[in-house]
């Protein structure tokens, strides 16, 4: 028959297969625990990280806002110092003719045109620069590209 020590080795192996299969089930809770216990801080870091991205842009906004006034006024001082040297270039070069010719007048004509002529120069640059502002190939593609011109 059976003896009791073969019982006793059927008995344990029993036990610990059950106690085994009890392992398991508790290694998959505990790792299912653990996987929301890790998306609930990869959450929380997430909107750590947002709030800190939040408070960069912010700051950057104000920097950006106070360089861009900086650079304004210091543009304006640059443009200030551009019409007093052309204005001193005028002044001397209606100097020179005075001096040369005698002439108040052909003096005060000759600073004017070269004034004119700058103008003209600056008008001329200002046109063909606004012409390259904006999107107009990219509108032209896109008309092509819903055939919106009719061709």
């Amino acid at each position: 028959m059976s003896n009791p020590q073969t019982t006793a080795t059927k008995d344990g192996n029993v036990q610990d297969q059950t106690t085994e299969q009890h392992s398991h089930k508790d290694d998959w809770q505990d790792h299912v625990a653990m996987l929301l216990e890790y998306s609930k801080q990869l959450k929380d870091d997430y909107q750590t990280q947002g709030k800190i991205t939040h408070q960069l842009a912010k700051a950057e906004w104000r920097l950006s806002l106070r360089s861009l006034a900086l650079i304004t006024i210091f543009l304006g001082c640059f443009a200030s110092g551009l019409v007093l040297l052309w204005a001193g270039f005028l002044g001397a070069v209606g100097y020179g003719v005075y001096d040369v010719f005698g002439s108040v007048w052909l003096s005060i004509a000759t600073a004017t045109l070269l004034q004119v002529a700058c103008l003209i120069w600056l008008w001329k640059n200002t046109v063909y620069l606004s012409n390259k502002i904006g999107f107009s190939k990219t509108l032209k593609s896109l008309k092509q590209l819903f055939n919106l011109q009719g061709n």
